[in-house]
């Protein structure tokens, strides 16, 4: 799956939890899970049967959606959502840099690994990958 598949939807995910409408102490007690959430969701999406890409074409494509996410965090005034998109990337930042064969294993476990799907679930997933980004671009009305 692309990297920047992973960082959308986490970003997302956070755009979707609403924190924001909670009072400030339920705010700052809901951030952790989120966060959380953003790092597992990683995996979930491994789950999934998809296509990769190789890594020329992977770096290109997340550096587009970094840079997008830099910019919408930058708009709203708002860390967390290149917090949650870096966490929906990390399981496979430690899995290029070879952390741990351990942590190896457990990805390798959790990702997909059946059969050959079709070359048009890539375009599938980068459709998915821009409607992601188009939630993340919405704006919020943040409530104090």
């Amino acid at each position: 799956m692309l990297v920047a598949t992973h960082m959308a939807a986490a970003a997302a995910l956070y755009k979707l939890s609403s924190i924001d409408k909670l009072s400030r102490p339920a705010r700052l007690a809901a951030i952790p899970a989120v966060l959380i959430l953003s790092f597992a969701s990683h995996f979930a999406l491994d789950a999934i049967p998809h296509r990769e890409l190789q890594m020329p074409g992977n770096v290109a494509i997340g550096l587009l959606v970094i840079a997008w996410l830099c910019l919408i965090a930058w708009r709203d005034k708002d860390v967390l959502v290149l917090a949650t998109a870096f966490l929906g990337a990390l399981p496979d930042l430690m899995w290029v840099l070879k952390i741990s064969p351990a942590y190896d294993a457990i990805h390798s476990s959790l990702h997909f690994s059946g059969v050959r799907v079709p070359s048009y679930i890539l375009l599938v997933e980068l459709a998915g990958m821009v409607a992601l980004m188009i939630i993340v671009s919405l704006r919020r009305s943040r409530s104090q």
